[in-house]
């Protein structure tokens, strides 16, 4: 970072300004395990601040701050550095990359405090759209959501396909189900494609039943205990392709039109089917009766 002047000296934690904390996020939790660090360690990396007038404003390191008066201690190393309004936003960012980095939600804070955008030069578009959209198109309740950290970012990208008013219904019914980011998109899709209240009002209700109807190849068999963690990932597997290998057989042959597109992924679906069959073996012999078929199949309609 870049700056006219810079100077580390030892401030009392009482006398160090919050201002720049309307952007960030602080988690108690956190703050209690960097007050044990403080404790233990000491102070590894000065607070940054800047001077504004007669106050000394932290542009990083708050939850340092925070910890501090948690734990008791008077003073903490300060790094003061001279910036000006835009370079201390962007600065915000730049100090806060890697393991440490900003949440989505206070990039994009930070990024409405900008006076130009364009001053970050090494930003794409997209990435800054993203984030100022999760300000203007987010309902305000699960800004606040993210903010506390009880909204994942993930989720909240894919509610913002639907309007603010649909996004807390869906929000909630998507938190009260533990869904990732991954199946909040697929129940926003399902919620979009549903024009009729009442199947709208079960898929609220009961959003896990209703993917495990859409999509079963995303469900999961119950975790056995005997099996390792191979085992568990090739039990998702088998699941899936059980699954899914039935869909595809319904829809084979397919039309000659379709056959001269699809001419290499049958070809190679067909490699792939012929080495999970040999694969199973011999002693799998429930198994690899399906995957033959499906190997027959695809065999046939790729000839």
């Amino acid at each position: 970072m870049a700056t006219e002047s810079m100077e580390v000296v030892a401030l009392p934690v009482e006398r160090l300004a919050t201002s720049y904390l309307c952007v960030r996020c602080l988690r108690p939790a956190l703050v209690e395990q960097m007050a044990c660090k403080l404790v233990k360690h000491g102070q590894l990396t000065p607070v940054v601040a800047v001077r504004q007038a007669e106050k000394v404003e932290v542009i990083d390191g708050f939850k340092r701050q925070a910890a501090a008066k948690r734990a008791g201690l008077e003073t903490l190393r300060v790094s003061v550095v001279a910036l000006d309004e835009v370079a201390r936003w962007c600065a915000m960012l730049a100090l806060n990359q890697g393991a440490g980095r900003m949440t989505e939600l206070e990039e994009a804070l930070v990024i409405q405090k900008l006076v130009a955008v364009s001053q970050l030069i090494q930003r794409h578009t997209t990435w800054v759209s993203r984030r100022v959209g999760l300000l203007e198109r987010l309902h305000p309740e699960l800004v606040e959501a993210m903010r506390l950290g009880l909204l994942h970012p993930g989720v909240a990208r894919r509610l913002l396909a639907l309007p603010q008013g649909n996004q807390l219904l869906v929000a909630t019914a998507a938190q009260q189900a533990h869904l990732g980011p991954r199946d909040t998109e697929l129940l926003v899709g399902l919620w979009q494609r549903a024009k009729d209240h009442e199947v709208r009002k079960q898929l609220l209700a009961q959003p896990s039943a209703a993917l495990k109807a859409a999509f079963p190849e995303l469900a999961r068999p119950p975790p056995d205990p005997r099996l390792t963690a191979e085992g568990r990932q090739l039990s998702r597997l088998l699941h899936q392709l059980a699954v899914m290998a039935p869909k595809a057989a319904r829809l084979l042959p397919p039309t000659p039109q379709d056959l001269q597109v699809l001419a290499p992924a049958l070809s190679q679906a067909k490699r792939e089917v012929s080495r999970l069959t040999s694969a199973l073996g011999p002693d799998a012999s429930g198994a690899p009766a399906s995957a033959s078929d499906g190997a027959a199949a695809i065999g046939s309609s790729s000839s």
